[in-house]
């Protein structure tokens, strides 16, 4: 039986979400060059497959920017976009002037700056508030269907599935950010809730 987070664990998990996308809408703000408000993250605990039926067809292109993360439970992080909204991206974090040409050369940085903040805020986020320190390794780029982009063919793996969606005055873009754990994985992270909430540490 796949372990599972129950109610009060997901809210307190979709608190510290929030709390770390907060803190990155005014940093993507300034990078994007516009307002950018963010919806309340809705948390998930779903398996690879369930979650790559979440980001839509296996036929539909994604990019994905994935930053693995070690400390008390070990994972990547993924900030994952429908493929045909990354060169809009791009245009808004270089800006108007970078002619059409030329977006799909700085395409790779632009997409890995934009990862870099909304990923960072979320993983500092669970550390300053589980008090665990997590370390970072360098990010890499994805493209592809959706199970390509998750990065595991082990369909009973475990997904923390957060859904963020991303609105800017001049364009509407929706995104996804997914923590993809195994299943010792998960369980630290559930002992990791249970002593913010205060839960006994061999609590279920």
């Amino acid at each position: 039986m796949p372990i599972q987070l129950d109610a009060d664990q997901v809210d307190a998990l979709s608190e510290i979400f929030n709390i770390g996308v907060g803190k990155a809408a005014a940093a993507m703000g300034n990078l994007m060059r516009d307002e950018v408000l963010l919806s309340v993250p809705h948390v998930s605990i779903l398996t690879v497959s369930e979650a790559a039926q979440q980001l839509g067809a296996a036929e539909r292109p994604m990019y994905g920017v994935r930053q693995p993360f070690r400390g008390v439970f070990n994972g990547d992080a993924l900030l994952i976009f429908p493929g045909n909204k990354s060169l809009e991206i791009v245009r808004i974090v270089a800006g108007q002037s970078v002619p059409s040409e030329d977006l799909s050369a700085i395409e790779q940085d632009a997409m890995t700056e934009v990862g870099n903040v909304m990923l960072n805020a979320c993983i500092a986020a669970l550390a300053d508030l589980l008090g665990s320190e997590f370390e970072l390794s360098p990010p890499s780029i994805d493209t592809g269907d959706s199970r390509t982009i998750l990065g595991t063919r082990i369909q009973n793996h475990l997904v923390v599935f957060l859904h963020i969606r991303f609105e800017l005055l001049s364009s509407q873009i929706e995104g996804f950010v997914v923590f993809v754990l195994n299943t010792t994985s998960l369980e630290g992270l559930r002992s990791a809730i249970n002593r913010l909430l205060g839960r006994p540490e061999d609590l279920d």
